[in-house]
């Protein structure tokens, strides 16, 4: 996998310019903010990656100063989200995405989003309700929680397909809000 330092917005653009169809991926090393060294947004990199048929994939810390966000070509199998379905949709507003993204793009409306089904604003699922019961101390942690946190867990059970992983799900959550770990 190749791997590219990124300063400004236009160094990813450039490198998916001349790269986007015979790469499968990129790491992207980026400076974290505290440093002062310029560098873009999530947001950014992730709208160009969208414009040229790419998707960002996972973030690792590299050291203090920097960290690797990983971005690799979607296939034809691709599911997309709401997110970044809308993102995509103000790309071609903007005339910024490309015949090749716009092809990605069509491919992906044509399947259900990967979040289907799954409530923007979820409630606190029942049988996550019941285990946090169970667990005084757990409840009382999760309760600190900020909504954001919360949304993001809510949404990660409901994506669960089979009973097994959303309980192994609720486990996790249970057993880090006991030891008062906040996962986001």
């Amino acid at each position: 996998m190749r791997t590219i330092t990124v300063y400004k917005l236009e160094d990813f653009r450039k490198w998916l310019v001349k790269n986007h169809a015979k790469e499968s991926k990129v790491a992207v090393v980026l400076h974290k903010r505290h440093t002062g060294h310029p560098a873009p947004s999530h947001r950014e990199l992730m709208e160009e990656a969208i414009c040229f048929g790419w998707i960002d994939t996972t973030i690792k810390r590299l050291d203090d100063i920097k960290y690797i966000r990983h971005f690799s070509k979607r296939t034809k199998n691709s599911r997309w989200s709401d997110n970044t379905i809308s993102y995509a949709k103000s790309l071609i507003k903007a005339g910024r995405m490309t015949e090749h993204g716009m092809e990605f793009y069509k491919l992906g409306l044509s399947k259900p989003t990967h979040d289907y089904g799954i409530p923007k604003n979820p409630d606190m699922p029942d049988d996550l309700k019941q285990a946090l019961a169970k667990k005084p101390k757990a409840k009382i942690s999760f309760k600190s929680y900020p909504p954001s946190a919360k949304k993001v867990l809510y949404r990660w059970l409901y994506r669960a397909k089979l009973p097994a992983t959303r309980a192994k799900r609720i486990k996790y959550i249970v057993n880090n809000a006991t030891k008062g770990i906040k996962l986001f």
